[in-house]
This record gives structure tokens, sequence and C-alpha cells, in this order.
């Protein structure tokens, strides 16, 4: 029948969409139509009515399409006329109407009266619809859509499709609520979607919330695939002691397919007008990001304050790659009075860095130019860090040497400099040789190591040495072994035991003529308990003869090879004195250190523990404790529960989670409190209201802002209007770093 074959048309241009990956949205569940049929019909397969009826099945490429309907009249050199209800189907395809006619001579084909047309990703009904070959034009008029794949429905008063790539539909409404609730709506007078540029247009637009309008634009654009869109984002509404009201537009530029741009004004009512912006680039082998801020006369202050920041890494040719990494704020209270959060605000310094690098299988080498800028006044300038100016590093590693052994090679030159103090070049250079023997389930390691580092120093006290120099030898045995066993009912576990032990001897040599440019010694803890030199940093190489012993023993679930239980101690033993010391410090004659231990237990899809703990044996003091319990349900409820001790510095709690109170409401905080100070560090709980198509959250919270303990407190408000925007913001940004395991409240 050659209606059928117009009828294939109308079905192309009206499922024109479906060869594109609809795109992740959130919104009200939308039942699915129910199969299309005749009048008079209970089910799918149709009764042809009286008049005897007409079915046709065309054969295509893909899938037959077939033809229902009842009276038709077909004029050889005229219109045919389809008088009953007709269907048509191709596979999950389908089309329905009351009444159709095809006209030859205009290569029309119109269908009238509950016109219907659905397939997985869409239900389109409407009064009519018109199709026209000549012009490939295809119309519907009083349409009401309702789409499957981002869970969206709407009207056109009409919708019209042009050669099955531009759509356009007037007087148009779009929601993501579920039908007969419409707290939030689009409206537009037109719209217009090419799906060759990948845009839509809307003139005379606004967006209705409750009823209320909160938006209006005479014209706008915006994406509709993966195709980025310059255009509006969601804005930002917040109060702080600090900043006072808040109000944040970001405005978002799709400059090219490989660089974009977000301008945000950012309006505080005690500070004046903030300009923020973000540009992100990729070409090649590069990527970066540069960010930047600008506050032109703070009404507090009144200086222009900024903060510029960018970081880019670019692969480059032969194995090189360079990274820059600098930040420069305009003056050290940027932070506490513009920023929020312990993070932030309690920076002391602020880094700038370029590094160019090579690596391949045997050589790594770094080029650095390191500088940082001090933010904290209470830092003399005696103490500030040196800069690096600049920093060459080589290194090499050979593991396949001739007679097993593994050979390999540590160099430095770097040149360090300051305002005050003494300043110079340091050289350094560690030549090392190890022969890894496997005996049995035993693996035994002897190294053994030079350490020449010597110095070329300005500003020196009267009489200093301004070249002085170390030449030291490093020993060391490492012995480790890897036992397992299966136990329990049907091998449910599998148990490895996984000692270590290792002995080490560097000789004493005096240091005390040597500068200290870049060296600590960190806190004691499993990594550095295997480490053969208690510094870190080239200046100090500690003396020592010791025997680091530490065991390790891990529960694994034999079903699934998920690991249940890890459980660490560690401890070393002295057998001479260390006299090598930084500035400041006496030598140690402490015959062991301390303890340590690490405990962590997956205990199941829900529960994690993790504790550590360090204890002082001869003083039979806790150093050091630490325990984490997180308990994640779902994605909804999250508990976290942290504690930690640090003799004489630190003891803190910190509780944080996230809960519902009912299908759609729901509890966001966070309590970290000092108990040595007696003091919150920061809280904050928010409260959220969360549909299918929306949700509001407000978030209070007061947290520390200065290095002299003042707190802040700031109110955020924030409305996402699911499938109509993304979040990202700043409170969005809070409960992330906040709670641990928390996931954003738009996944409803």
């Amino acid at each position: 029948m050659r209606g059928s074959l117009l009828i294939l048309l109308l079905w192309t241009a009206a499922a024109s969409g479906a060869d594109t990956a609809p795109p992740v949205a959130f919104g009200c569940p939308i039942p699915a139509p129910p199969e299309l049929t005749l009048p008079g019909s209970p089910d799918a397969a149709p009764d042809p009515g009286p008049s005897g009826g007409a079915t046709a099945g065309i054969a295509t490429d893909q899938q037959a399409i077939d033809v229902v309907t009842g009276d038709v009249e077909v004029d050889l050199n005229g219109p045919a006329v389809f008088k009953d209800r007709l269907v048509m189907r191709q596979g999950a395809r389908q089309l329905g109407a009351d009444a159709g006619r095809f006209d030859r001579l205009t290569g029309e084909f119109a269908v009238d009266g509950n016109v219907e047309f659905r397939d997985p990703n869409a239900w389109v009904r409407g009064d009519a619809a018109r199709y026209n070959s000549n012009t490939g034009l295809f119309s519907i008029e009083g349409a009401r859509y309702e789409l499957f794949t981002v869970s969206a429905r709407g009207s056109a008063e009409r919708l019209a499709v042009e050669e099955a790539r531009k759509l356009t539909l007037t007087d148009v409404t779009y929601t993501t609520c579920a039908p007969g609730k419409d707290d939030w709506l689009l409206r537009a007078g037109s719209l217009n979607i090419d799906r060759d540029t990948g845009t839509g247009t809307a003139r005379n637009a606004r967006l209705e919330f409750k009823g209320v309008p909160i938006l209006y634009a005479p014209y706008l654009t915006y994406p509709i695939d993966n195709r980025r869109k310059s255009g509006l984002l969601l804005p930002d509404v917040g109060n702080s002691d600090q900043r006072g009201i808040e109000f944040e537009m970001p405005y978002y530029f799709n400059l090219a397919p490989n660089y974009d741009a977000t301008l945000t004004p950012h309006y505080m009512s005690r500070r004046g007008i903030q300009a923020k912006g973000e540009f992100r680039y990729l070409s090649g082998g590069t990527s970066g990001l540069l960010n930047g801020e600008f506050l032109p006369n703070d009404d507090v202050t009144g200086d222009n304050r900024t903060l510029v920041s960018w970081f880019n890494q670019s692969r480059l040719p032969a194995g090189w790659r360079g990274t820059v990494d600098a930040t420069d704020v305009s003056d050290t209270g940027y932070y506490e009075d513009l920023s929020s959060g312990l993070a932030n605000t309690s920076q002391t310094h602020v880094r700038r860095r370029v590094d160019l690098e090579l690596f391949n299988e045997t050589w790594y080498s770094l080029l650095r130019v390191e500088d940082y800028e001090t933010l904290d006044e209470a830092i003399v300038p005696g103490d500030e860090p040196y800069r690096r100016v600049p920093q060459l590093a080589i290194n090499g590693f050979w593991p396949g040497a001739p007679l097993g052994l593994e050979l390999g090679v540590e160099s430095e030159f770097a040149y360090f400099d300051r305002k005050t103090g003494v300043t110079g070049l340091r050289s350094h250079v560690l030549p090392e040789i190890a022969r890894p023997v496997q005996i049995g389930p035993l693996l035994v390691e002897p190294y053994a190591a030079l350490d020449y580092t010597t110095y070329n120093l300005n500003d020196v006290d009267p009489g200093g040495d301004t070249s002085p120099s170390r030449t030291v030898p490093i020993y060391s045995l490492d012995m480790r072994t890897l036992l397992e066993r299966v136990w329990g009912d049907g091998g449910k576990w599998l148990q490895t035991v996984e000692p270590r032990v290792q002995f080490v001897h560097v000789p004493f040599e005096d240091q005390s003529a040597l500068p200290v440019f870049d060296t600590i010694e960190p806190d004691f803890d499993l990594v550095q308990l295997f480490r053969r030199n208690r510094y870190v940093g080239l200046d100090r190489l500690g003396d020592t003869d010791q025997l680091n012993l530490g065991i390790t023993t891990r529960l694994i679930r034999s079903r699934d090879g998920s690991q249940f239980l890890t459980a660490t101690i560690g401890e070393t033993q002295y057998f001479s004195s260390r006299d090598v010391v930084l500035p400041g410090e006496l030598p140690s004659d402490d015959g062991a250190s301390d303890y340590i231990a690490e405990l962590g237990m997956n205990v199941n899809n829900q529960w994690n523990v993790d504790l550590g703990y360090q204890w002082d044996s001869d003083q039979n003091v806790t150093r050091l404790a630490e325990a984490r319990v997180l308990y994640r349900r779902d994605d909804y409820r999250i508990l976290n529960f942290s504690y930690r001790f640090r003799r004489d510095s630190i003891e803190e709690i910190d509780l944080a989670g996230a809960w519902p109170l009912g299908d759609r409401w729901s509890v966001v905080g966070r309590f970290d409190y000092s108990i040595q100070d007696r003091e919150p560090l920061d809280r904050f709980v928010g409260v959220e209201y969360s549909t299918c198509c929306w949700g509001i959250r407000v978030v209070a919270r007061r947290y520390l802002t200065s290095r002299d303990g003042e707190s802040d407190s700031s109110v955020a408000l924030q409305l996402l209007l699911k499938g109509f925007g993304s979040s990202g913001s700043p409170a969005e940004r809070l409960l992330d770093r906040g709670i641990l395991g928390y996931d954003r409240f738009d996944q409803y």
C-alpha cells in the first residue's frame, strides 16, 4: 500500500532523535503509555472491523512496518483516505490516529484525531499531524510530550520537524516534575532545536517555581547534547559575618572545543563586588587551569585585593614533562577575609613552582624553580622557607645488572636563596648497590651506599666554613617473607603473615657545620619505620645502629578476594646513641623507639574502621592515637566519627553525617571540636528537602577564619531544579569535603 510508505517517512521524521545517546538527568518517573490498539480491541491484536480491514507489511533493512486500519479508500489517480482508526508499528515504535489522508498531488500525508506517537524514548500526543514528502516537513498540532530517557514532559501549541534535523515548538512548556505537579516549569513563546549545531534557542522564556516567575530571558540558548554551550549557571546565595550577604551568578563561556571559561560576579554586602574567573584549556599534551579573583577597593580595608593561580602540565617530546603550579595573593589576610574553611584560612604559605621532568625506564630527571609567599605575619624572615633557584635532580636505576645486582644513583644540585641567613649551593650524590637473594620463602637484601654532600655557602658567620661537606657510608640488611594459610569452614578465609626485619648502620660524622635548608625530622610512623635516614631532606644524615622490626597480617575473604582486616605493628631497637641532630635538638640514647600499630577493618559494605596508635614505653604514655569509624548504608545514610590525639599538640573529635528524615527531608551536619582548646573548630548543620524534580538546602555554619582563633558564621541557600542545571556550588563543595562518602543530593 502506498500509504504505508508515506507513514514510514513520517515515522523516520518523528523518531529522528533515537540515534543519539540520551543525556543524564534526574526527574520524576513517567509511566510508559499503553500499547496502541484499534477501537473495540482489548489487547494488542486489533480487530479489523466490519469492513474487513486492511493490513500491510513493508520489509525494510531493519524491521517490517505494519499498518492496521479499518475502512480505507484508495483512488489510483487521487487521494487515499483512511476512514477508521489506523495504527502503524515498527518494532517498539507506534503511531495511531482516528483518520488519515494522503494527497498524491501535494505529497502531504495527514492524520487527525487522537494522534499518538511513541517509542522507547518518547510519547507524543496531539490533535493532528502532517507530513509533506516533498518538503520533508512534519508537524503536530496541540502536542503533549513525555520523554522517558530524561523523565521530562511538556506541551506545545505546534511542534514541527524540518528534514529530521531542526525542531520548532511554539507556546512550549517543559518540566521534569510528575504529571499534575508543575512545581517548576519552563515556558517559552518559541523554542528551536537544531541537531546539527547541538543547540536549543528559546525566546520570551521564563522559569516558574511554585507558580512564581524567578527568571526571565527574552532570548537564551542551551545545549541539547553533550556539546557545551555558553550561558548562565545556577546562582548561589549566602550570608557570612566576614562578607555579609553574598550572591554569585556564574556565566559559562564555551569558547572552543578545547577551552572554556567561567566568569562569576560575586556580590558581598560588606566588601563590595568581586570578579571571579576560571579558564580551562586542553591542547594536545597540554592541559591547564587559570583562576583569578579581583576585589577593587575592599569596603573594609580600602585595598584592591587579588588572587591568581595557574596550573599547567604539558607532555613534551622525548619523554619530558613540564609543570607550572603557582599561586599569588595580594595580601596576607586574603584567605582569612575572603575564603571559608580551615583548609584555606590556616594556610601559612602559598607555593610557586616550575618543573621540567624526564621519565624513562632508567632515568628520572627534575629541573625545578620554586618559591613561597609567606602569609603568616608571625613567621620571622629567618624562619621563612628557602627558594630553590634552581634545583636539578638526576636519578638512575638499573635492576638487571650483572651478577643479580641492583644499581642506582641519586644526585641533586640546588641553590637555596633567602633574604636573610645563609644561602648557597648544595650538591649531593648517592651511589647505591643491592643484591636481593631469595632463600626459600625468605627474601634477603643487603644494601650499601655512599652519601656525599657538599656546600658552597654565602653569608656565613665570621670564621665559618663556606664549603663544608659530608661523606658517610650507609649499610643495611633487609629480610622479609610472606606466609599464608587458608582456614575456616570451606576455606572461607585466606590469612597472610608478613614479617620484616631491617638492620641499618650509619656511622657518626659531625654535621653541625652544615646549614639546614629544607630538612626536618618527621613524625615516627610505619612509613618512617623502614627508612634508612630518620631525617627528610639532605642536610642531615642520622647516625644509627638500629634494628627495625615490623609484622603485618591480613585476613582476606576467599570468595571474592576482598580484604576484611589488616593489622601492622612495629618498633625500632637502637644499639648506639644518635648524636647527629638539627639545631635545637639534643642527642638521644634511648634503647628503643615508640611502638606503632595500625588496624583497618572492612567489616562489610557498610562498616569501615581504621585505628592508629603510638606508645612510648619509656614514659608509659600514649604519643598518638587516631580512630575513624565510617558507616555508609547507602548514598543518603552516612555517619563518620573520628578521634585524633597527639600529645601536647592536638586532641579533637569530628562527627559528620547525612541522614534522611522521612521520604523527602534529610539532615546533614558536622561538628569538629578541639578537646585541648575546649572550642569548636568547624561546625555546620543543613536541612534538605528533595523531590524527584527539585530540591532545596539551607546550611548554617560557624568556623575558624584566622590563625588567631577568630570565627565567622555563614548561611547558604541552594535551590536545585533537577534536569534544568548542574550544581557544584560552594555549599556542595563544603559538604563533599566535610562529610566522607557524601554524595550530592541531586541524585534522588
